[in-house]
């Protein structure tokens, strides 16, 4: 079985967190011939090679300056030109990136390969041949191939045996391809991107304490003043609510009569 992994290089040089998973996930495929897929600059040929120490047979770049610049539509579409090419039975993708945050490659990728599609793989199992899938959904059984599945964040990526040897990274740039460079990059988008920014609004205070400080933050939560909240009546009332003890019967007759 060929498995091909998409993998992403993110701005800290480091692989792609859902990616990392989606890796992890083929080379748990036993007897799998695990091939790894990036599109980006020269710079990630290293990345790619670092890689390959953890298991991957080989690995191969996809880098032009015609493909730079590219949404989700036109990266898309440059991993399909390679998908085809490499033909696997599997194509194992992180759920998203960490910085894009759309989770749109994978199911566009899908389309424009041909292959079937399986969203959130929470587990992946092998069973006799077969891959059976579980996602927020239930159970999947995949029998029909090829496939793509995007996987969540389900495992740790493992790190390099002293024993693993660096493979191939094999570049492949547009014309390698074929590509039809008005798909391409900046120049195939038909979104754009101004600019980004970090949602700093409705953010939960959220803070981790250890179990021994539970009692204390509960008896400082007791001693904050309390906000009442008040229900006005409704012009129209709903045809009934149910009660649990007496207390809340007040609030309830507000918003209906039985």
């Amino acid at each position: 079985m060929k498995i091909v992994v998409c993998v992403r290089q993110s701005v800290s040089g480091e692989i792609n967190p859902f990616d990392a998973c989606a890796y992890e996930a083929a080379l748990q495929v036993e007897g799998a011939e695990v091939i790894l897929l990036s599109m980006g600059p020269n710079k990630s040929y290293e990345f790619l090679k670092s890689l390959t120490r953890l298991g991957a047979k080989e690995a191969y770049l996809l880098s032009d300056s015609a493909f730079a610049g590219a949404d989700t539509l036109a990266t898309s579409y440059t991993l399909s030109l390679a998908i085809k090419r490499l033909a696997p039975d599997l194509v194992f993708c992180g759920r998203q990136t960490v910085d894009g945050d759309t989770g749109q490659v994978g199911p566009e990728l899908s389309v424009m390969a041909g292959y079937n599609f399986i969203a959130n793989a929470m587990k992946i199992n092998v069973l006799d041949g077969k891959i059976e899938v579980t996602n927020r959904n239930g159970d999947k059984i995949v029998e029909n191939f090829p496939t793509l599945i995007t996987v969540e964040r389900i495992n740790s990526l493992r790190l390099p045996s002293i024993r693993g040897k660096v493979k191939e990274v094999y570049v492949w740039d547009a014309a390698e391809l074929s590509a039809d460079t008005s798909k391409c990059g900046h120049r195939g988008s038909p979104t754009k991107v101004l600019r980004s920014f970090e949602n700093t609004k409705d953010r939960r205070k959220c803070k981790f304490i250890n179990f021994s400080e539970l009692d204390g933050v509960i008896a400082e939560a007791l001693q904050k003043e309390r906000i009442e909240i008040k229900s006005e009546s409704s012009a129209k009332k709903l045809d009934g609510v149910w009660s649990i003890g007496e207390a809340p019967l007040s609030m309830a007759a507000t918003v209906s009569d039985n």
